[in-house]
């Protein structure tokens, strides 16, 4: 059986060296590529075969959002295995449905949930632990419901712009368009969403991950 070929991103050298620490003695693995620098690792990518990218995703350089888009769009034989300690849901749906990762793991994983999921990922699944996934399940409902309020894009924009303080002539003058203009898509907004005062519009903006 051919070895599991791994390459590791992480912008701290001591959570690679703890990843292939976890990895060592496994036969079906083999650790190929590392580095702390995603535009490096991405440059001797064409000269090795590589089957799972394991990567962080806060990291300076290019983060693991990016690094996985740019596996999706050059190295599409890649499959990318996130690791992160943000279990965020709104995050979670971005790399899926974005970036097409096929794993998901918090940095508390433990070796076995590891071995796990690469063995998955490599098999051509995905793999997302119990705690993530229920984020998932719980992000898909938040967004089905913006959904079914169809708010347009410019009153997402606006809603941005409201839960930061600033007024609605500040607004227009920011969106090149007139203070009414503003001030109709504001009371849409707040019907759409069922609010009355702009602490009740942060509260939903946070609840459906528009800020």
């Amino acid at each position: 059986m051919a070895k599991i070929q791994i390459a590791i991103l992480d912008d701290h050298q001591i959570v690679i060296d703890g990843l292939k620490l976890l990895l060592a003695g496994n036969s079906n693995i083999n650790i190929v590529a590392e580095n702390t620098n995603g535009w490096k690792l991405a440059e001797v990518l064409p000269n090795i075969e590589v089957d799972i990218l394991l990567t962080d995703l806060m990291m300076p350089n290019i983060d693991g959002f990016e690094m996985a888009l740019l596996m999706k769009q050059q190295f599409p034989t890649i499959k990318v295995i996130a690791l992160s300690m943000n279990g965020e849901g709104r995050l979670i749906d971005k790399l899926v449905t974005e970036a097409g990762v096929a794993g998901y793991l918090l940095k508390t994983v433990d070796k076995q949930e590891l071995l796990t999921a690469i063995e998955i990922v490599a098999n051509g699944d995905t793999f997302f632990s119990e705690d993530i996934l229920a984020e998932m399940e719980a992000y898909a409902v938040v967004k089905k419901e913006r959904e079914a309020m169809n708010l347009t894009t410019r009153e997402i924009e606006i809603i941005k712009k409201i839960t930061t303080g600033i007024t609605n002539k500040q607004i227009a003058e920011m969106l090149f368009i007139s203070e009414r203009t503003v001030e109709t898509h504001r009371k849409n907004i707040f019907r759409k969403a069922n609010v009355h005062s702009v602490a009740s519009l942060i509260e939903f903006a946070q609840k459906q991950g528009i800020v």
